[in-house]
């Protein structure tokens, strides 16, 4: 009965034959996952190390310069120089000046054609006197000198006014003016009054005093008062 059943043998021999392929492929499968699994825990290598840039150093050796020759030797010393010869001037003498000629003598001959001498024609008249201008008789300045207004010494006032004078013929101030202001009224007047009471030299003309103006600076310092 069991040598005409295939079915029944083949019942029994199929399950042996599938369970050794399973474990074979089980096998194979776990090795290739633990292999796998080994590989993944292997660290990877480091990449091979990068050539380090070789620096292009440039080596300086300093030489020492060769010892300077030593100094030449110094130069042997001059003979004292002579003195040079003095030269002596002989002085010669003056030339002997020439013998004075003798004094000719003038022998006057009376001549019947002789003309007597004419007469010393007279002294030429004296030249006119120079005519002379007007000018100031310093001694009535000092005598009579400007008074300082006492109210331009307040208000710190000075300067140098400018007068042109008339003078007569005998020496008075006829007419006064201002030729150039000092700035200061108070001033002007008071050299105006100072100078009208003064005397001064008269012109001269032809001889004679005559009239003619005369420029009188008069000055106001308050340094000298």
């Amino acid at each position: 009965m069991s040598d005409n059943n295939p079915i029944g043998s083949s019942t029994s021999s199929t399950p042996t034959t599938w369970s050794w392929r399973r474990v074979t492929a089980l096998s194979s499968a776990f090795a290739l996952h633990t292999f796998a699994f080994a590989l993944m825990l292997t660290p990877a290598a480091p990449p091979p190390p990068k050539e380090k840039p070789k620096d292009n150093k440039v080596v300086v050796e300093f030489i020492e310069p060769p010892p300077p020759p030593p100094p030449p030797p110094p130069p042997p010393p001059e003979p004292p120089k002579r003195p040079p010869p003095k030269v002596i001037e002989k002085i010669k003498p003056p030339p002997t000046p020439p013998p004075e000629p003798p004094p000719v003598v003038v022998v006057e001959e009376a001549s019947p054609m002789a003309v007597p001498a004419p007469p010393p024609a007279p002294p030429a008249p004296p030249a006119p006197p120079a005519d002379i201008a007007p000018s100031e008789n310093v001694s009535y300045r000092r005598m009579r000198p400007p008074r300082y207004p006492p109210q331009a010494i307040r208000q710190h006032q000075q300067g140098t006014t400018m007068l042109k004078v008339l003078v007569g013929p005998t020496g008075e101030a006829e007419e006064v003016t201002v030729e150039k202001s000092s700035g200061s009224r108070l001033l002007d007047q008071a050299a105006i009054a100072a100078v009208k009471t003064w005397v001064f030299n008269p012109g001269i003309k032809d001889g004679k005093p005559t009239r003619g103006y005369v420029l009188v600076p008069i000055k106001f310092d308050l340094s000298e008062q």
